[in-house]
């Protein structure tokens, strides 16, 4: 009997993402025929009983994938459960037959893109730090931000503990002179956590809003806040097409 991790048989199944996955492994979280497990690196039978908050873990009956645009409002948790009982992504989809699930996460009062899917192999790249997935923020900031600041972002800036990080690009979109606030957008390809929130700190600018506006080629477009649209057949295949070319670079 060949067995598998069992971060990986939960993500397989559809639940979760593998970070999401180890993250309720960690937390006492998960059941395996009936026993509590929560070390990581746990080998299991792909088809042992897995449950989850007292919820039986199953999978897709057609295995199929699904993949949808979500553009996440304000004072919205990213996660499928909140057991304080807050507004979380998932009551947003309660009208779907199958379950879908975050690829990453976006702060509680920051709003924009998430990609919402079943699909583990593609929302385990996405969030990989490896695969260096462009991820474009915009920010609305007290005060007008001047040229140096934004090219600070691009030329690196020092946040936890001195690690230096760098925008894959940054400009000032907008200054409102009547309302005295910036708008400056930056693109980065890294994600620890708070990560943007921190780069605006370095800069001393004060940060107001910030919206996620675009996932590589992804972009909000028409959605409102609240809304999704399913991903269409060819931004999938590209979206498999920048993992498998980031992948073959990696192992160069």
């Amino acid at each position: 009997m060949s067995l598998e991790r069992l971060q990986k048989v939960i993500s397989s199944r559809g639940y979760c993402s593998r970070r999401t996955a180890e993250k309720l492994i960690l937390e006492n979280r998960v059941k395996v025929n009936n026993q509590i497990i929560n070390k990581l690196g746990v080998k299991i039978d792909p088809k042992a009983e897995i449950i989850i908050d007292n919820k039986l873990v199953t999978s897709d009956s057609n295995n199929q994938k699904y993949y949808y645009l979500f553009y996440k409002p304000r004072l919205v948790l990213t996660t499928m459960y909140d057991p304080k009982k807050r507004k979380t992504v998932a009551d947003y989809f309660k009208d779907l037959n199958h379950r879908v699930y975050p690829v990453g996460r976006l702060d509680y009062d920051v709003s924009g893109l998430l990609i919402m899917t079943n699909d583990g192999e593609l929302s385990n790249f996405i969030m990989h730090p490896k695969y260096e997935f462009l991820k474009t923020y915009q920010g609305l900031c007290q005060g007008q931000v001047n040229k140096q600041q934004v090219n600070q972002l691009i030329k690196g800036v020092y946040i936890d503990n001195n690690y230096l990080t760098k925008a894959y690009s940054a400009k000032l979109i907008k200054y409102d002179k009547l309302k005295n606030v910036s708008i400056v957008e930056l693109t980065i390809n890294e994600g620890k956590k708070h990560h943007v929130k921190k780069m605006f700190e370095s800069i001393q600018a004060q940060l107001l809003k910030l919206k996620r506006t675009r996932i590589e080629f992804l972009e909000i477009d028409n959605l409102k806040p609240g809304q999704y649209r399913e991903l269409k057949v060819h931004e999938i295949k590209k979206l498999y097409g920048i993992y498998h070319s980031l992948k073959q670079n990696n192992k160069k």
